[in-house]
């Protein structure tokens, strides 16, 4: 088997890819909704995989008729802060030993996510060993949010590196679109999304966790 090209870079998504933030949102988003007398229901759900909080809400607010979101808003906010009060939101399986390996490898890393900056620094305090990237841009930082490619192409010129040598992780959908329409190679780690047609063949690769990806590191490292 041909080696792969050694990145210049390696980008990572943060929510449902490094962190297990998905599936603790979704629980909460869903309990949430239900107490206020809505369903929101796994098809549903499917939709918000990947998306911006902030259009995510809009999504409830088109699907549900006087959905109540300045309630909905403040209860899983302040759900979602008492859980992480309480207990930090755990890493993914293999997120630690990828980020620790490719850190010495001496690959710059850097964080490219829709989540805002406030969040990412709550991780990082939480999970420092995780936290080792180059560069980090959050959702305040870009005019479009994924799927739109800006925020990797933004990354990229942080960096001075170009896409084509570049490899991106991504857990969603939408994310995956951003990282193959960058021009980077684009892998998916599936957390709460399926992969779709369009996704599946765009993408350089495709693994069921990160510690797969590690184990297959020849095949894009």
């Amino acid at each position: 088997m041909k080696k792969a090209q050694r990145p210049a870079a390696v980008f990572f998504d943060m929510d449902g890819l490094l962190l297990d933030t998905e599936a603790t949102l979704k629980r909460i988003w869903q309990r949430e909704s239900a107490r206020l007398g809505f369903d929101l229901n796994d098809s549903l759900y499917a939709h918000l995989v990947g998306v911006p909080n902030v259009l995510c809400e809009q999504k409830l607010t088109h699907w549900f008729k006087d959905f109540p979101l300045a309630e909905f808003r403040a209860n899983w906010k302040a759900v979602r802060e008492e859980e992480r009060r309480a207990c930090a939101i755990p890493p993914m399986p293999g997120a630690l030993e990828l980020v620790t390996w490719l850190d010495g490898q001496g690959v710059p890393l850097a964080l490219a996510t829709s989540s805002r900056r406030e969040m990412v620094e709550r991780n990082r305090e939480a999970w420092p060993a995780l936290f080792r990237f180059a560069s980090i841009m959050t959702i305040e930082q870009i005019e479009r949010s994924k799927p739109d490619p800006d925020i990797y192409l933004r990354t990229c010129a942080a960096l001075k590196v170009q896409p084509r040598d570049c490899v991106i992780f991504e857990d969603s959908n939408p994310g995956m679109r951003a990282a193959i329409a960058s021009g980077a190679r684009a892998m998916m780690i599936p957390d709460l999304a399926t992969p779709e047609p369009d996704v599946r063949e765009g993408a350089a690769r495709i693994y069921p966790s990160l510690i797969q990806a590690l184990a297959s590191r020849e095949e894009w490292f």
